[in-house]
């Protein structure tokens, strides 16, 4: 816990130097989240393989720029992520094969604090830019749900659970690339990103079977940036 304190005082220590001396944005973003966890074959273990667990995410950006399209943007994310296990019943009524089945739904609440390298080209108007770099993710509680599928999904159980009694590990650690698009509309400048986040921490603590499960994800965002200071006048910035 200490050194967690330690890592988020001096990364914000740093970032604040930063703001003094370069150009500086800030925005607001929202988006949709796909997340599922990475696995080794679970049918050896009698569980179907996962699927993607379709949430929604926000969070709020800044863009510290450097030099010649080059800047360095921090984010502070809340994002759901998890897996869904969904299994078929056969079902044939008058000669029709009818959808039936059920499906487990595992969310995982994090607050992620990316730390991307990001680089800008295109002109005043339009622009793409590439990111990459490490993210820091804390699970701050989950919950499971379960629904019977007959043409229309019933909920049956929807509840919390607790992390630490499942020997579910609420630091997750990993990496980010994404690409994106800028449109300038004046004081503000629009943007819409694809990204892709892989986790590096196994999520389990189990010590019997070792399944090695990881988070990944891959999101889809748009937001609105707006710059509130300039140092370097960089065109790409």
């Amino acid at each position: 816990m200490n050194t967690t304190k330690r890592f988020f005082g001096t990364a914000f220590a740093l970032l604040l130097t930063t703001f003094t001396f370069a150009q500086v944005s800030l925005g607001l973003k929202a988006g949709v989240n796909y997340a599922n966890i990475s696995t080794p074959d679970l049918s050896i273990v009698g569980i179907p393989n996962t699927d993607a667990n379709r949430s929604f995410t926000f969070g709020a950006v800044a863009d510290i720029g450097i030099k010649n399209g080059f800047s360095i943007q921090p984010e502070l994310n809340f994002t759901k992520k998890g897996f869904e296990i969904s299994q078929g019943i056969p079902l044939e009524l008058l000669d029709i094969n009818l959808p039936v089945g059920v499906k487990a739904i595992t969310d995982l609440n994090y607050i992620e604090m990316p730390v991307l390298g990001k680089y800008t080209f295109g002109n005043e108007k339009m622009g793409a830019y590439v990111v990459a770099g490490p993210t820091m993710g804390y699970a701050t509680g989950g919950r499971f749900k379960t629904a019977a599928s007959f043409i229309i999904d019933v909920n049956i159980v929807n509840r919390k659970f607790d992390l630490d009694a499942l020997n579910i590990s609420k630091f997750d650690i990993g990496g980010t690339i994404g690409v994106g698009g800028t449109m300038n509309l004046g004081n503000t400048k629009w943007f819409m990103d694809a990204r892709y986040t892989h986790g590096f921490k196994k999520l389990d603590n189990v010590p019997v079977i070792d399944l090695d499960f990881r988070n990944k994800n891959f999101a889809l965002t748009t937001g609105i940036m707006i710059p509130l200071s300039s140092g370097y006048s960089s065109p790409r910035a």
